[in-house]
């Protein structure tokens, strides 16, 4: 990215799904379609919060093993 005429450096991505990819689109779909029937079955009186590409997984915590948990 350039800014200022100057450019930012390059790292190496080790994980997700580089932008503008051709396989980008149809990954999220897949991972997306399932993840609220998922995460209401594993994760006992969890919350899942979706807007647009965003996704906000919520539990209430009242002892220790409940994070463990989520």
């Amino acid at each position: 990215m350039k800014v200022n005429s100057k450019y930012s450096n390059w790292y190496q991505v080790k994980s997700g799904i580089p932008q503008g990819s051709v396989l980008g689109p149809l990954m999220f779909i897949m991972f997306i379609n399932d993840i609220t029937e998922v995460c209401s079955n594993n994760v006992a009186q969890a919350h899942i919060y979706l807007f647009a590409d965003d996704a906000k997984l919520c539990r209430h915590i009242a002892h220790e093993s409940d994070y463990e948990i989520l």
